[in-house]
């Protein structure tokens, strides 16, 4: 990786990262533009088949990142990050969709989730290795959380972990892991002591994705893609180097990442990128729904909620009032998600069936995936629900019912 001197004001940091972009520009846009067989929109990005060359761009961009020194601006000193503010990292997201590079979605549960995790609770050599190797592009990382019995319910997971010696055997089904067929790393919430309280008998283990007894099966949505996946562990062996965190300690290690995960959800790695926001205000002026009366309505609505998403987005750390710093990931992936909501609800109003049946209209049936994806994002990082207890109970102090 070279070392440079990078400023930290945002707008030098940004004139530094174009800099360093810009001789790559063209090998990584016309291999894009070679990719694109359609014009989708895309609320949840999920990748088709015959992706293995689009994942190996991925990799490859992610260490030019790490080479250029910008992978990951917010991260320690020691693992290859600069200890900058996180508006650092969202910079770098928004210049790479702005020069035009693909995006880098097999990678985000990996940089975003599992990453945090492992910096925060892991053994030195685990953290070393794998964090670096998920910020250099070598290793693609998920998220094996939720189970058929146990969504919303995280604390309720039954994946059992047995110790045999040095090493744990893992058993058991997780399901909705995102990119869980690409992965090359899971980081595994697993019940180690049945007879403990549910919070406190659990453990998070680092699973080798490639390890006999890992079998992973896609899961083909509505949008037709297939990002998530079941996930089944039949006696899994794990060595307790592997281990993240403290026995019993699981789901501390599981409150990092889902407080990462929200927070990320929000930012320019989610839904509404500037592609996105370009594309709504192009398909607005083009079918004139911006001087229809019926539609005004339904724009101030997605306007108001767009706003109000990035106005919070853009608060600093200690902005935030009435103790909601500490939820703040939880605040602005619900500002997301309704803002997401709304903006699908307008393309499928001014759209019509458009939106769903194909007539070779140019930006309308284009938007199917995106008003099909939406609902996905009220689940994904926690649902709505959830989002709400969070903030009631850990922000505003408000008891439990």
């Amino acid at each position: 990786m070279t070392t440079v001197q990078v400023p930290h004001e945002v707008a030098s940091f940004a004139a530094h990262v174009r800099e360093r972009l810009a001789p790559f520009v063209g090998q990584f846009t016309q291999a894009v533009d070679s990719d694109t067989d359609d014009d989708r929109i895309a609320a949840v990005e999920e990748l088709r088949a015959g992706h293995d060359e689009q994942v190996a761009r991925m990799r490859k961009l992610q260490s030019v990142l790490y080479d250029a020194g910008i992978a990951w601006p917010s991260g320690p000193a020691d693992l290859g990050g600069l200890e900058l503010p996180p508006i650092h990292d969202t910079v770098v997201d928004e210049i790479l969709d702005e020069m035009g590079f693909p995006t880098r979605e097999a990678l985000f549960v990996g940089l975003n989730i599992v990453a945090p995790a492992l910096v925060h609770h892991a053994p030195a050599e685990l953290r070393e290795r794998v964090v670096t190797g998920l910020y250099r592009g070598d290793l693609i990382g998920c998220q094996l959380f939720s189970e058929p019995g146990a969504g919303s319910d995280l604390a309720g997971v039954n994946t059992r972990g047995v110790r045999d010696g040095d090493d744990w055997v893992l058993d058991g089904q997780k399901v909705w892991t995102s990119m869980g067929h690409l992965a090359d790393v899971g980081e595994a919430l697993v019940r180690t002591d049945p007879d403990a309280p549910k919070h406190a008998g659990l453990t998070m283990f680092l699973v080798d994705m490639h390890a006999p007894g890992v079998t992973v099966r896609p899961i083909r949505q509505m949008t037709g893609g297939a990002a998530f996946n079941e996930v089944f562990l039949d006696g899994v062996r794990i060595p307790d180097s592997q281990r993240i965190g403290g026995v019993g300690e699981g789901w501390k290690v599981a409150s990092t990442s889902l407080g990462n995960e929200r927070s990320t959800m929000s930012g320019a790695a989610g839904p509404l990128t500037p592609y996105v926001m370009e594309r709504t205000v192009e398909l607005v002026k083009r079918l004139g729904a911006d001087a229809d009366p019926v539609h005004r309505p339904q724009i101030a609505k997605t306007v108001a909620a767009v706003t109000a998403m990035r106005a919070a987005a853009g608060l600093s750390p200690g902005s935030w009032s009435h103790g909601l710093e500490p939820v703040s990931g939880s605040v602005l992936k619900m500002l997301m998600a309704q803002a997401a909501d709304e903006i699908a609800k307008l393309a499928e109003a001014v759209l019509g069936e458009r939106a769903f049946i194909d007539h070779g209209e140019k930006d309308a049936f284009a938007w199917s995936e995106f008003v099909l994806g939406v609902p996905a994002l009220h689940l994904a990082g926690g649902t709505d629900e959830i989002q709400h207890n969070v903030i009631a109970q850990r922000g505003l102090g408000l008891p439990r019912r």
